[in-house]
């Protein structure tokens, strides 16, 4: 019995060990042995992808795809080197082979030209297309291409670059399809990295694209700006020339006659002519004339250019008619230029702008270069802003012209009527004083007795002659003052001048029944005065007080020391002055219109006054109300000890 225990034990442990390395050998090992390539082949495939993402970059140009490409099927190649790899690319519904990767029977052409519907529904469906085994029926001209490389099987993998690019496919043959399923994901992979690549190259192109044209642009817009700025640089510097010439010819003490010539000697340094001259419109000649200060032509010359306005060949008319400028590369070959001026002033180059005072004519500019085709628009451009400046000042040096000579005019009558009034007024001096002597004569009777009608007359005859003798002395001094009369300044006391003023008005303001009073301060300084001059500018004032302010009136005359300046008054209670008729109370010959047949007088005393003052820096006026008196007053500055 244990005998046979015994024996059955060692044959279950014999059928168990058999068992055993039964399914050991014929499932296990197959199995570890599967897992083991599975394994290898996750390496082989993570290496690879490893590898290739360490190269990957994105092509800075377009052709540089094209090495890309090859570069990661040459590393698939080296994976399954008996594989045969071709890379078609569609142009205008063929595909073209652009590329391949295998040893061949003989040697394909690249960009040759084939069909095969399988390539087109591969690309359509953008899957990877399997065909285990090619029917040579299926692709007419690809069978020859298949058969140079031994491809019996074949898997497409198409990839689609981005931008619109052409799409493309890899074509993985061989001849056998056994390695199909381990080259799918390195096609895959490889399909996805060129399609990233290329989106991510596409919009680096674009960028870079983008970037360039932006550099474009913004090289463009400083070089517009380089350019204006050059322009501005060069508009100031011309507007500054002739801010320059501007204030010279209308600064004082300078000759505006050299205006024009000054500002043609500009132009012609900035555009570098060799002639520049204003053709000015003379009315009463009905011509164009060239003005003095011509740049680059003798007085000679100048003298033979006179064009009449109705002569349209010429260009000069053309532009002073039209009021449009002109410019030509060759005056004397153009036939809208009259070429015996051109020639006359030997210049080739020509611009004509019209020179234009607000909306009247009254000219043209004409500047020439001796060189052909030298000036530019932007000179014609410049000489358009320059002809604006000139008839400002053309404008200006003719006014200046009439204003001068009217001033020579007025100058001379002026002088004309001093020597006059001075010769007169000497010559009705000498009989003035004779008839006042024998009048004096007669009256005091030493030359017999005379009745009361006689004496009446006399005195009558007595009075005129004092007052045309008074009228005579103030036109003396008028003539003297408005002459270069000299003034004899000393250091002067104006209380003494009034107090000898008054004192000498005293039997005048009682023959009137007027009150005359002296109140001015007791400490007054100095003035620098002539005394002569300004005791009668004080004696003025007085008598004018005394004959308006009428019988029973006040007259007070007060001085005040402001510091600077000593301000003497004389003040009325009388009629006082009419608001309108204030400022002109210090013109020559004024007499007010409510007095003029009741006062006799002048009209000379306050103008004579104002110019004394004047001339001694001082200043004098007038404060007056209707009704309410009138008080003239008028200050000098203190004198200043050195």
């Amino acid at each position: 019995m244990v005998t046979e225990l015994i024996a059955a034990t060692a044959i279950g442990a014999t059928g168990a060990f058999g068992a055993y390395w039964y399914l050991k050998f014929k499932c296990v090992l197959p199995m570890e042995t599967g897992q083991r390539a599975s394994q290898k082949a996750f390496g082989d495939f993570t290496s690879f992808v490893r590898e290739t993402l360490e190269r990957a970059y994105a092509p800075e140009q377009t052709e540089h795809y094209g090495d890309l490409t090859n570069y990661y099927l040459i590393k698939l190649h080296k994976v399954f080197p008996d594989s045969s790899m071709l890379v078609f690319e569609k142009g205008k519904g063929e595909w073209k082979l652009t590329n391949y990767l295998k040893s061949f029977k003989m040697e394909p052409k690249l960009l040759t030209s084939y069909k095969w519907s399988a390539l087109d529904r591969s690309s359509t469906e953008g899957e990877l297309l399997r065909f285990d085994e090619v029917r040579v029926g299926d692709y007419q001209a690809v069978a020859e291409l298949f058969s140079v490389f031994d491809i019996k099987s074949a898997l497409m993998c198409p990839f689609q670059p981005a931008g619109g690019a052409a799409e493309r496919m890899i074509v993985f043959g061989a001849a056998n399809p056994a390695q199909f399923d381990a080259v799918q994901p390195y096609l895959r992979f490889i399909a996805s990295q060129l399609s990233s690549i290329s989106k991510v190259s596409d919009q680096v192109f674009a960028l870079r694209k983008e970037t360039d044209n932006l550099k474009n642009e913004v090289n463009a817009v400083v070089k517009e700006l380089d350019v204006a700025g050059s322009r501005l640089i060069q508009r100031a510097r011309e507007r500054k020339a002739l801010y320059e010439v501007v204030t010279k010819v209308t600064g004082p003490g300078e000759d505006a006659q050299n205006g024009c010539a000054a500002i043609l000697n500009i132009v012609a340094k900035m555009v570098e002519a060799d002639v520049v001259a204003s053709l000015l419109f003379d009315e009463g000649k009905n011509e164009l004339v060239v003005s003095p200060g011509s740049y680059g032509i003798t007085d000679a010359d100048r003298m033979l250019y006179s064009i009449p306005v109705s002569n349209q060949a010429s260009s000069s008319v053309r532009t002073f008619l039209t009021r449009k400028p002109f410019i030509t590369a060759d005056a004397q070959n153009d036939p809208d230029v009259l070429a015996r001026y051109a020639k006359l002033w030997d210049i080739h180059s020509l611009m004509i702008v019209p020179i234009c005072l607000r909306d009247r004519i009254i000219g043209v500019l004409r500047v020439g270069s001796r060189r052909a085709d030298f000036f530019t628009p932007d000179q014609l451009e410049f000489l358009t802003i320059i002809a604006d400046e000139l008839a400002i000042i053309i404008e200006m040096v003719t006014l200046y012209e009439n204003i001068s000579k009217k001033a020579q005019e007025l100058a001379q009558l002026n002088k004309l009527k001093d020597e006059f009034l001075s010769t007169v007024s000497h010559e009705l001096k000498t009989p003035l004083t004779t008839i006042k002597g024998f009048v004096s004569v007669i009256l005091s009777g030493e030359v017999g007795p005379l009745n009361e009608q006689q004496l009446n007359f006399l005195a009558v005859v007595d009075q005129s002659v004092n007052r045309l003798t008074h009228l005579i002395s103030n036109l003396l001094d008028l003539s003297r003052l408005n002459g270069k009369v000299e003034m004899e300044f000393q250091k002067a006391d104006l209380k003494e001048l009034v107090r000898s003023a008054v004192s000498t008005m005293q039997l005048k303001a009682r023959e009137k029944k007027v009150s005359l009073f002296n109140e001015l301060d007791k400490d007054l300084p100095a003035v620098q005065a002539d005394t002569r001059w300004i005791g009668q500018v004080i004696d003025n004032l007085l008598i004018n007080a005394i004959k308006y302010a009428g019988s029973g009136a006040r007259v007070n005359v007060s001085g005040t020391d402001k510091g600077e300046a000593i301000v003497i008054c004389v003040e009325d209670n009388g009629p006082g002055i009419p608001m309108e008729e204030q400022k002109m109370v210090f013109d020559k010959f004024y007499r007010g219109r409510a007095s003029i047949n009741q006062v006799p007088g002048t009209g000379l005393g306050l103008a004579i006054s104002k110019s004394v003052v004047e001339k001694h820096g001082g200043k004098i006026w007038v404060e007056s109300r209707p009704g309410k008196g009138a008080k003239f007053c008028f200050a000098l500055p203190v004198s200043k000890e050195k």
